[in-house]
């Protein structure tokens, strides 16, 4: 079986699944590429760092169309991805897009949709400034031949399948994109993630967002917060994520909630000192639009938090499709709620559901199903239906 190649991202979450693929698949003898030598985060010895050129480009290329992988899979559809992509020119090449979420709501369907009054303004979203912003694009290409959103949809048309396990953002691929995208049902977290971590009692602290990108929308979420009156701990983990955005956000979130409240966790922390904070937090209240955060998400679910997701998040509807007890901020969020942590029935059966969705057999599932599909006699590639 011919191997597949893999465009990775140069961020820290790029080794952690390669050593997934790794663990999962075992005798797929897979290529992971980086564009960028040096790259900051890619460090796992499987990496195949490339130089960033036309050349380059060009190298691999021709790899993909004299036959030499089954698979282009892309982790992160950036300028690299589509720098490769669009030089591909073989058929029989399945091309798909690992959906994390954030490249796919980048694109310029999306630009005003993100954002709530404070990182609106901080970005000056508006319907104005996204026309300006287009016609900034359309001069740049016409007058100096670069490339813009334009060059990323030729590449992304091609991709003919979205791996996730959220249905509405294939929805929306097939919707601007291309109609025609097969979803192949794929998580990045399961509950080997977090499964070591203590079962600790639940306090009363309220985790707000999971980064520091403004699509977070913190600050709003903090005035909601303020407007209840509540008593709780506030907890925000920001370690990573916008440096604008970073740079002027704490000192407006501590003009509403002070120190002796509002926790800002501003550094870098292993995996089993963050999971271990999350499996005592009582209450999440995510103030994300996009799809975001679901590695965090699962985990909360795990630990018996109560979640509340704003209507707009695709994620609220596929999880209350999966039969978890979660919550809607427009419509659930108050005081009271904020009061009283999720009883144990409701904490043990959505712990069952994450473990009957994410365990390692369904992870494993999802993995080889993604790496090892089979093919008939037309040169399709067919994965298992897991969903």
């Amino acid at each position: 079986m011919k191997p597949n190649l893999h465009i990775m991202h140069d961020v820290n979450q790029s080794n952690w699944y390669v050593e997934k693929c790794i663990f999962y698949a075992p005798e797929s003898d897979d290529t992971f590429l980086g564009f960028g030598n040096p790259t900051n985060n890619l460090i796992h010895p499987r990496f195949t760092l490339s130089d960033i050129s036309d050349e380059t480009f060009d190298r691999w290329a021709e790899k993909i169309n004299r036959g030499d992988y089954r698979q282009v899979i892309i982790n992160y559809f950036d300028k690299y991805a589509a720098e490769l992509v669009n030089r591909i020119q073989r058929k029989d090449v399945a091309i798909v897009w690992v959906i994390w979420g954030a490249d796919l709501y980048s694109l310029p369907f999306f630009w005003n949709k993100l954002y709530d009054g404070f990182a609106a303004e901080l970005y000056q979203v508006s319907w104005f400034n996204q026309m300006r912003k287009m016609y900034r694009h359309w001069k740049n290409r016409v007058r100096w031949g670069a490339k813009d959103h334009r060059y990323f949809y030729s590449a992304m048309r091609k991709v003919t399948h979205g791996a996730t396990l959220v249905e509405r953002d294939v929805a929306l691929v097939r919707k601007f994109l291309s109609g025609k995208v097969v979803q192949i049902p794929l998580s990045f977290s399961g509950i080997e993630d977090f499964a070591s971590a203590p079962d600790l009692p639940k306090n009363t602290t309220i985790q707000i967002g999971n980064s520091g990108d403004p699509s977070n929308n913190h600050i709003e979420m903090l005035r909601l917060l303020r407007s209840m009156q509540i008593e709780n701990q506030v907890f925000m983990p920001i370690a990573y994520g916008s440096r604008k955005y970073l740079d002027v956000m704490p000192e407006v979130a501590y003009t509403i909630f002070d120190t002796t409240q509002l926790e800002l966790q501003t550094t870098m922390v292993s995996k089993q000192v963050y999971f271990e904070r999350l499996s005592s937090t009582g209450f999440a209240v995510m103030g994300h639009l996009r799809q975001q955060a679901f590695a965090n998400l699962i985990a909360l679910f795990y630990f018996g938090t109560k979640v509340f997701l704003r209507e707009a998040n695709p994620l609220l509807k596929t999880f209350r499709s999966w039969g978890l007890h979660v919550f809607s901020v427009e419509h659930d969020l108050s005081a009271e709620a904020l009061a009283l942590t999720l009883p144990a029935e409701e904490q043990k059966k959505n712990r069952s559901i994450i473990q009957e969705r994410l365990n390692e057999d369904a992870m494993r599932g999802y993995y080889r199903n993604l790496l090892l599909g089979s093919r008939d006699e037309s040169g399709k590639i067919h994965w298992e239906n897991r969903l």
